[in-house]
This record gives structure tokens, C-alpha cells and sequence, in this order.
């Protein structure tokens, strides 16, 4: 078992600028020798942003204005969080981005009111836990054309632009695309650890959390900048229009790509375990593949994901205050999911699968995911998840590492907060002594 002093020792080794690059340091360093001259500073402040997007795209009307109260807090505990310069100016042009898509998609929705008629059958949804197997039963399941799902692209960048439509009418490749692969190169070198923990790329199926962005609701932002008193009021208060919104960007992008329309999305993301009954609200017969995996390995996991996002950002993190956060979260989300699933969705809208079960026998696990559904495990599907199995070895972007110690817990503190759920769902351990000595973890693709 480890010890507390062991615990502490490995902690101390935890240092978020030694994961940054030399050019991001040097980078940092002269950044901050300009603001002392009263220079550089990128300031965040709620109406200047807005301005800005407005004059940077000739538009004013922002659509629905509830997503006001979440930007101000976002741009307020921002505001609080020592962000080292790159860090700040990121957040700040991320934030930019997202005020131009909605400017962009309440334009584009005026100019074709037919998107938002457009209907959405009931979707396939995808409720667990992050780093529990979501991304990898996801993408096996997107690779039956039988569903509709997400590219990366187009989750970042779910509204198309002028040059989109000309770059479609001209055939050639959207300008989204091209963005969107810059960016991940950018990303990619300055967080090279980030491939491990979430395989990235722009044509890659991805989940809605990116939709969820533009209503400035989603747990991404306080992954990336550790914004303990957004995150804490995402977590208490309604998400609803945040979906709504979610799928209007949803019937968007199937507009544009000339979807049918009788087509389900396959859907997906750790942001429904803790707003289910926002999800709910927008599609209250949607079926839920619910996975589950040894609470040990998520937290562990988890714990590493908010690292390895945060150190790019913030020079200054305290490992232990990471571990804590983020074992009690879950343990919050999961009391909340399990309630909304009693009250909310009947059981037959609901599919408990394990991660262990996908693990050791993928189509048997699947099959009984079809056999919920109540669709043929087509040949083409297999044939599909065959061949994305095959091009997406584990560790193919390098092994996921972490241990518990860093981040100040044991195995013996995760199963004491976590064994109901444990229990719950009959979760098996992932090792045959789960407190042996040795907290070294290899993970697969989440």
C-alpha cells in the first residue's frame, strides 16, 4: 500500500513547468518582460470581447442570451487563475472564437430558417465516466454507417462560413479543415503528452463537447485552466438551454453535410454524466450505453488528463489539490447521474456495459450493445470496427502513464469514496491485488 510519505515524494516530482517546452518557456519569459513595459498584457474583460467579435465579423446579434451568465463567470475566474502569458492570450482567443461562431450560426440560421426545422430522431447516447472506454466504444460505433457522428472539425467548428460554401461550391477542402489542422500541430507541440491521453486529430470521430463550448457549459474550460468556482457553479446549476442550443449546432452541421433526416446520432461525452437531465430535456427518449470501469483506474486517469492539459497553461498547480478535486467530482457526478437515471429515463432507455467486458471480448460486448438497440450487428458494422481496431493500436500515440501518489491518493481512498458505485455495477478491479504496492498504470484508450 502507499504511504502518505510516498505519496508526498513522488508529489514533489510534479512540476508543471518541467512538461513545457524550452521555446514555451522562452516564449513565456518574453512575454512577460513586454508586460512589465505595460505590453502584451491580453486583458479579459466581458464587453470588450464582445465588441471585438462583433467588429470582427460585421455581426451583432448573439442569439439567446442566457449564455451571458456563464461567460462572465468564466471571464471572472479567468480572470482570477495564474495563467502564465501564452496561457491567458489562449484562453482569450478561445474565447473569441466561440463569440464569432454564435454570431455566425444566428446569421446563418436568419439566412436559412429551414436548419432549425429540420428534425432529429432519437440519438444513441453515450453516458460514462472520462477515461472509462467512452471514446473507444464511440468510435466503434460511429464506424457503422448506420449512425450519424462528429468529425473533430466540425465539433470546433460546427458553423460554415462564407468561404466554407465557396470552398464546397470550388471543390476544394473547407477552410475549417485546415484551421482546425493547424491548431492540433500547435496543440500537439506545445502538450506532445496530451496524443497519449486523447487521441486527437481533425478528421477523427469526436463527441459534442465542442458544441457545448458555445453556450460556455462545458467542463473543457476548467480542464484546460482550473476554474474551481465556474466549474463548482456548472455543477449546481441547470444546463438545459445549453443543450438546446447543442442541438441546434447539431442540426446544423447535418444541414450542411445533407444528411438524412431520419438518421440517429451517435453521441458522446463525459459532460452528460453530470448534466443527464439537461440532455434529457432535449431528447427525452434518447437510449443510453452507460460504461463502466474500476474507479481506481478513471480517477487515476482523470487526475493525469487535467494535469497534462493544465501544466501547458499554469505554471503552478498544486498536484494534490488536483487529486482531490477531481476524486470528489467524480463521486459528485456519479451520485447525480444515478439519481437522473432513476427519475428521468425509464430502465428500458438504459444499457450498463463494462469496460472490462469490451476489453476482453470487443464483439461479444457489442453484440449485446446491438441487442439494446434492437439492430443487426451488421457485417458492415464489424467489418468497420475491425478496421478502426486495427489502425488505432493501443498506445499508438504513446502509453498514458501515471500513478496515483502523484497526485496524493491511494487506491484504499478512491475505493472508500467510490465503492458504492463500485457495487452498483458489480465493477471488477483491473489488477488481482488492487492495493498492491505498485501504483504504475498503463492506459488504454479512454
Amino acid at each position: 500500500m502507499a504511504s502518505s510519505d510516498n505519496a508526498e515524494t513522488t508529489a514533489k516530482k510534479l512540476n508543471a513547468s518541467s512538461y513545457q517546452r524550452l521555446p514555451i518557456k522562452l516564449l513565456n519569459g518574453a512575454l512577460r518582460s513586454a508586460q512589465s513595459f505595460g505590453l502584451a498584457r491580453f486583458t479579459l474583460d466581458t464587453q470588450k470581447l464582445l465588441k471585438k467579435a462583433c467588429k470582427d465579423t460585421g455581426l451583432r446579434d448573439f442569439g439567446d442570451d442566457r449564455f451571458m451568465t456563464q461567460l462572465q463567470l468564466l471571464v471572472e475566474d479567468t480572470n482570477r487563475t495564474a495563467l502564465n502569458p501564452l496561457g491567458r492570450f489562449l484562453a482569450r482567443s478561445n474565447i473569441e472564437r466561440l463569440l464569432q461562431g454564435r454570431l455566425e450560426a444566428e446569421a446563418l440560421w436568419q439566412r436559412h430558417p429551414e436548419i432549425l426545422e429540420r428534425s432529429l430522431p432519437d440519438p444513441i447516447v453515450i453516458v460514462g465516466l472520462a477515461r472509462s472506454g467512452t471514446t473507444r466504444l464511440h468510435r466503434l460505433l460511429a464506424s457503422d454507417d448506420r449512425f450519424l457522428h462528429l468529425q473533430s472539425w466540425e465539433s470546433v467548428y460546427p458553423v460554415p462560413r462564407a468561404d466554407s460554401f465557396a470552398a464546397r461550391a470550388a471543390g476544394k477542402t473547407d477552410p475549417r479543415i485546415t484551421q482546425l489542422d493547424q491548431a492540433l500541430k500547435a496543440v500537439l507541440y506545445m502538450s506532445p503528452q496530451i496524443g497519449a491521453v486523447h487521441p486527437l486529430g481533425t478528421h477523427e470521430v469526436e463527441e459534442e463537447i465542442g458544441l457545448l463550448q458555445y453556450a460556455f457549459s462545458t467542463q473543457l474550460f476548467e480542464v484546460i485552466n482550473d476554474l474551481p468556482q465556474f466549474a463548482e457553479w456548472l455543477m449546481t446549476h441547470d444546463q438545459k438551454f445549453a443543450y438546446e442550443y447543442m442541438v441546434k449546432l447539431l442540426k446544423t452541421v447535418s444541414w450542411f453535410r445533407g444528411d438524412p433526416q431520419d438518421k440517429p446520432w451517435i453521441l458522446k461525452s463525459p459532460q452528460h454524466m453530470q448534466d443527464l437531465d439537461a440532455m434529457l430535456h432535449v431528447f427525452p427518449n434518447a437510449r443510453l450505453i452507460c460504461p463502466h470501469r474500476d474507479p481506481i483506474k478513471v480517477v487515476g486517469s482523470c487526475c493525469s488528463m487535467a494535469w497534462n492539459s493544465l501544466v501547458r497553461d499554469v505554471d503552478t498547480i498544486d498536484p494534490h489539490a488536483v487529486g482531490q478535486n477531481w476524486l470528489q467530482k467524480t463521486r459528485r457526478m456519479l451520485h447525480k447521474n444515478l439519481h437522473d437515471r432513476a427519475e428521468l429515463s425509464t430502465p428500458e432507455q438504459q444499457y450498463d456495459v463494462l469496460y472490462a467486458d469490451i476489453t476482453a471480448n470487443w464483439q461479444a460486448a457489442l453484440g449485446g450493445v446491438y441487442d439494446f438497440l434492437q439492430m443487426p450487428f451488421s457485417d458492415q458494422a464489424r467489418t468497420g470496427m475491425r478496421q478502426w481496431l486495427d489502425s488505432n493500436s493501443q498506445h499508438k500515440h504513446g502509453a498514458h502513464k501515471y500513478h496515483l501518489a502523484d497526485f496524493g491518493l491511494t487506491k484504499e481512498q478512491v475505493d472508500d469514496e467510490l465503492m458504492f458505485y463500485r457495487e452498483r455495477f458489480n465493477i471488477p478491479y483491473e489488477t488481482q491485488n488492487p492495493h498492491a504496492a505498485s501504483a504504475a498504470t498503463h492506459d488504454t484508450p479512454n
